[in-house]
């Protein structure tokens, strides 16, 4: 990874107060994909999300959550389940309610990076039972592929996020 500074960034729970996150020093990559939390609090959470190339190739729904992108960088085709297809570029975004099938393909002249917003209605109350990513486990249970089979995120037909991730040496995200 050579000079890349890499954050072990952790979930940032707001529980009785607020935080602050920030999406600066992001590494970007050649190969592969980073999702890491910004914040969490017990209905809501923020991730930033890289990809260098792929995406999230094979249709899926989060049955759990309602969850926009915001394009930071880049731009990515979103395909729906009904077979529509938006090309969304910097400054725009895509909001997809619970259940509704999509996945999308990242434009491979630049680092796609997509801040996701999640919430949902929980069961399960609290934020100890929290993925890596700062997403409640509960609501990643009920994410699946169009088949039915539960979503892994490193499945091969995911594309970007079953390869091996490799830093851009020297290269960051850096918002404007």
């Amino acid at each position: 990874m050579d000079d890349a500074k890499i954050f072990d960034r952790q979930p940032n729970v707001a529980t009785d107060d607020c935080v602050l996150f920030s999406m600066r020093n992001l590494p970007l990559l050649e190969q592969g994909t980073s999702y890491d939390p910004l914040a969490t609090a017990e209905n809501l959470w923020v991730n930033i999300k890289v990809y260098a190339s792929g995406g999230e190739n094979a249709l899926h729904a989060h049955g759990g959550e309602d969850h926009a992108f915001i394009i930071l960088q880049g731009k990515a085709t979103f395909t729906f389940g009904d077979g529509r297809t938006s090309e969304v570029g910097k400054h725009q975004g895509v909001m997809i309610p619970k259940n509704a099938s999509y996945k999308f393909i990242a434009d491979e002249t630049e680092n796609l990076v997509m801040l996701r917003v999640g919430g949902g209605e929980r069961k399960e109350k609290g934020l100890t039972e929290l993925t890596k990513f700062g997403t409640p486990k509960e609501i990643v249970r009920q994410t699946s592929f169009s088949d039915g089979r539960t979503k892994v995120g490193n499945a091969p037909e995911n594309g970007e996020s079953s390869k091996k991730r490799v830093y851009a040496k020297g290269k960051y995200f850096s918002p404007e």
